[in-house]
């Protein structure tokens, strides 16, 4: 590949590349450009990109809250199924990080509406781990 010579130039190549990128599911990719690197990261498609016929908005809009996960480490348990009432600081699953068993627990009281991470996989710190819908 060439390296361009303006901005015009650059734009062809990332306007052919980019859905090429989406259309095989790539998410990185390293573009030589003469001595130097072009490093691609696509970030998660919008719904209105993905979905061509999407439904109606409702007029409800339903807000929810996350549980976040206390430290990096494997999410090792959940506790709590979707669809149930808990309280606040109700504990919903646990973290391992190293020989630490740490509690995730529920922000506020509501239904857990959605786990967001398989049990044995690995969170960082913060993640989103539930989804849950507050009373």
């Amino acid at each position: 590949m060439t390296i361009p010579r303006d901005e015009n130039q650059l734009v062809d190549i990332l306007t052919s590349l980019v859905p090429r990128m989406r259309q095989h599911g790539m998410v990185f990719c390293d573009v030589p450009l003469g001595q130097a690197q072009l490093k691609l990261e696509l970030a998660p498609q919008k719904s209105s990109e993905t979905l061509h016929y999407a439904a109606p908005a409702a007029d409800v809009i339903v807000q929810t809250v996350d549980a976040l996960s206390p430290e990096m480490g494997i999410f090792a348990e959940a506790v709590v199924e979707e669809g149930l009432h808990v309280a606040e600081k109700t504990i919903l699953g646990f973290v391992d990080v190293g020989p630490l068993r740490l509690a995730l627990e529920a922000p506020v009281s509501g239904t857990v509406m959605l786990c967001l991470v398989p049990v044995n996989s690995v969170v960082g710190y913060h993640q989103p781990v539930f989804r849950i819908q507050p009373d």
